[in-house]
């Protein structure tokens, strides 16, 4: 259903881009490469993916739009010291309710696993096949907006090209030449802008979110099994990088 909604979305774009083609400049705002360049590439995508996964990938979008990694990891490593203290004290109540309120859902996942008996073994197991699901998505998410990130300066180059059949057509009239040169460009240029100005840096912004979160499952992996092991909650002052973030795990203990 997708794949035919994607076409007459298509069609419809380039219909449309061809009637409000005009033949004379008359500046920078050109309605028919802008009907073609914000309908075409989405159609396009919709022939690829669903509905689903484009979703999807706004919500991958909007999570990343807000993630701040730094005080992302600050607070992983101040629940995982708060867990660990409880765990290490030997209050499992305690621990359930440190698991409860932190805000790392990897963290509230695979954290259980240690108040079971002989859980401990099975953590780096598990967080990596969450922390492969958690990648995955976010690579699907990069695909769609690296998807428009390719078809946009393509689409662009077809209203060229429709562009350019229009004014072949009116040749006898030597005047229009020049501004019908000018408006066959400006959808080139409008599709550059769109994939180099807009698609590219959403797509770099999620591909950089999936590196900040495969991190982050690094550190979380050290960190419960070194729990799990019985070591110094110390050592979790190294899991950020700096003497920063640990002194905040400690001040919040």
């Amino acid at each position: 259903m997708h794949i035919i909604a994607g076409l007459i979305g298509l069609a419809a774009s380039f219909y449309v881009a061809h009637s409000h083609m005009p033949t004379a400049f008359t500046g920078f705002v050109h309605p028919g490469a802008m009907v073609l360049l914000l309908g075409a590439p989405p159609s396009i995508l919709l022939i690829g993916h669903d509905l689903r996964s484009i979703w999807e990938a706004i919500r991958v979008l909007a999570e990343a739009l807000r993630y701040r990694p730094r005080a992302a990891q600050s607070q992983m490593v101040i629940d995982l010291y708060r867990f660990g203290r409880e765990i290490k004290q030997g209050r499992p109540v305690e621990a359930e309710r440190a698991l409860a309120s932190a805000r790392d859902p990897l963290l509230r996942e695979v954290g259980p696993l240690l108040l079971q008996p002989g859980g401990g073994g099975e953590v780096r197991e598990t967080i990596a096949t969450l922390l492969y699901a958690r990648l995955a998505r976010v690579r699907g998410a990069e695909d769609v907006f690296r998807s428009l990130f390719r078809t946009t300066p393509a689409v662009g180059l077809m209203g060229t090209i429709i562009g350019l059949v229009n004014m072949l057509m009116n040749l006898r009239n030597f005047e229009q030449i020049g501004p019908g040169m000018a408006v066959a460009q400006l959808s080139t240029l409008y599709g550059l802008i769109l994939a180099y100005g807009l698609w590219g840096p959403l797509a770099k912004r999620v591909d950089s979110y999936g590196r900040d979160i495969s991190v982050a499952g690094r550190l979380l992996e050290r960190g419960l099994v070194g729990i799990a092991e019985g070591r110094s909650l110390h050592d979790l002052r190294m899991l950020g990088g700096d003497g920063a973030i640990g002194a905040d795990a400690e001040q919040a203990a």
